[in-house]
């Protein structure tokens, strides 16, 4: 057997890779460090001999400590895990130059995108925003979406990359990630919204990208009808899970596909209840 070939066998494509956990390699590196300091109490050539051994082993398998990724989302607190997370968090409000925020729904309600639904407490498209961001909806397809896109972000439409990447469709140009979005709906939905948006403000094309995208996002999450197959769209929760942790999001899915359209980390929500 083979060197190469004991590594695949013992290699854990889970915990190493683009997969790895960064709080429990420095944990378990710090362990390391430590045993063999003690072994080198006893013997010191031990020292380097099983430090370099132990590094071997986290490098491969991604921890030493078996059980270290479940102990270190269990005790280590949420707001050091998020440091090292690999997803980035959305935003839901947009500052401008002169350190103003931007209420969001605030905003769209004054473009009367939302205003107050007639049956419950909550806001709900304008009838009229609605049939013009669906008819915008159908019209755009690839090479629209594209187009858009480029033109929005400054960029050569023919260096844009489109892919679906880890569960999120991203937008980058070489190296750099422009922008990622839930899915492809998503990403259309936002661009037809957008495209809405640019014939009721009057300078809306001032705004830079983030602003623009702050505010289109925040009316996905009252779409009821999926962009992708046509069905109803349901809220609902669930759990994700990184490297590192694990948390409740708030997710609007649609029914008959399972495209994902909007999703939002809960104690985001908790801390700013104005962020959706």
């Amino acid at each position: 057997m083979g060197l190469s070939t004991l590594v695949d066998r013992v290699r854990q494509p889970e915990y190493t890779g683009e997969n790895r956990c960064t709080p429990c390699t420095i944990v378990n590196v710090a362990i390391a460090a430590v045993v063999s300091v003690a072994l080198g109490l006893l013997w010191a050539p031990l020292v380097v001999a099983s430090f370099a051994l132990f590094v071997a082993v986290i490098y491969t398998r991604g921890y030493l400590v078996p059980g270290t990724p479940t102990l270190t989302k269990r005790y280590f607190p949420d707001r050091v895990l998020r440091w090292f997370d690999k997803e980035p968090q959305p935003a839901f409000t947009v500052g401008l130059g002169d350190g103003t925020a931007i209420d969001v729904e605030a905003v769209l309600q004054e473009t009367e995108a939302l205003e107050p639904c007639e049956d419950v407490e909550d806001l709900c498209l304008t009838p009229e925003f609605e049939s013009a961001w669906r008819r915008e909806i159908e019209r755009t397809d690839d090479a629209l979406v594209r187009q858009r896109l480029a033109a929005i972000v400054g960029v050569d439409e023919s260096a844009l990359q489109l892919d679906d990447i880890g569960g999120w469709y991203t937008a980058t140009v070489e190296t750099t990630q422009l922008g990622r979005w839930e899915s492809q709906a998503a990403l259309v939905a936002d661009l037809a919204a957008d495209a809405v948006l640019a014939s009721r403000v009057l300078d809306w094309n001032e705004l830079g990208p983030d602003q623009r995208s702050a505010l289109v996002r925040g009316l996905r999450i009252y779409l009821e009808e999926c962009p992708d197959c046509g069905g109803t769209v349901s809220f609902g929760e669930e759990t994700r899970e990184s490297c590192c942790r694990s948390w409740e999001t708030l997710v609007t899915r649609c029914n008959d596909c399972g495209t994902r359209l909007f999703e939002v980390e809960a104690s985001l929500i908790e801390e700013d209840p104005h962020a959706v």
